[in-house]
């Protein structure tokens, strides 16, 4: 079967994700890298063919999916569902002299994954087991929501958050973070609340 398309668009996103990659990719636009969007949110469509790649269809029918998705190539995926299907993720690769650049030791994608760790995402090319490099994503409790708290958020977003706020950077959002993100909002005129909404986290982090 045809490969669905990708979608690469970024108003699907989760308000949060979307803020933060947004602010990211400006960011490294400044530092001469050039990010190309290359998939947002995926439907599950897609993900059963990224993960019937490489597999036979046999395979598959003891996933219970569709045999129709199998098809030859590399082992993508190793997941039938995926944090893009809830909106919190997203593949990026910097891109030179209008080709993308899909090894993560080239310097132009040692400063992307550096700056999208800065501003909150998990970087698949970090992992140990199932290196991912274009993979970044911020895996919310609550994909619903376009805002972080002590309940919806993660350490990777919670490190970049406390080293905004300027206090200790350990990727843990306890008391401590729940009083600086009251003091910034107050600071800022708004209601002492222990949580900072995708237009907060665009003042926050700009």
């Amino acid at each position: 079967m045809l490969e669905p398309k990708q979608i690469r668009s970024t108003s699907g996103l989760n308000g949060v994700v979307k803020v933060l990659l947004e602010l990211a990719i400006e960011e490294c636009k400044k530092k001469n890298v050039k990010p190309l969007i290359v998939e947002t949110v995926r439907t599950q469509e897609r993900q059963y063919w990224l993960y019937g790649q490489g597999r036979t269809a046999a395979e598959l029918y003891k996933k219970h999916i569709p045999v129709k998705y199998a098809h030859s190539g590399n082992i993508v995926t190793k997941t039938t569902s995926s944090i893009h299907q809830l909106r919190c993720a997203v593949d990026v690769d910097p891109m030179r002299n209008g080709a993308a650049i899909w090894n993560a030791s080239d310097k132009d994608s040692k400063i992307l994954i550096y700056t999208m760790t800065q501003y909150g995402f998990e970087a698949g090319a970090n992992w140990v087991n199932f290196k991912d490099s274009p993979h970044f994503q911020i895996k919310l409790p609550y994909p619903e929501y376009n805002s972080v708290s002590q309940t919806n958020t993660t350490k990777y977003l919670t490190t970049a958050i406390q080293q905004r706020l300027g206090i200790k950077a350990d990727g843990i959002w306890g008391r401590g973070t729940n009083e600086a993100v009251a003091f910034w909002r107050k600071d800022h005129g708004l209601s002492s609340t222990a949580v900072l909404y995708a237009d907060n986290l665009k003042e926050l982090f700009k």
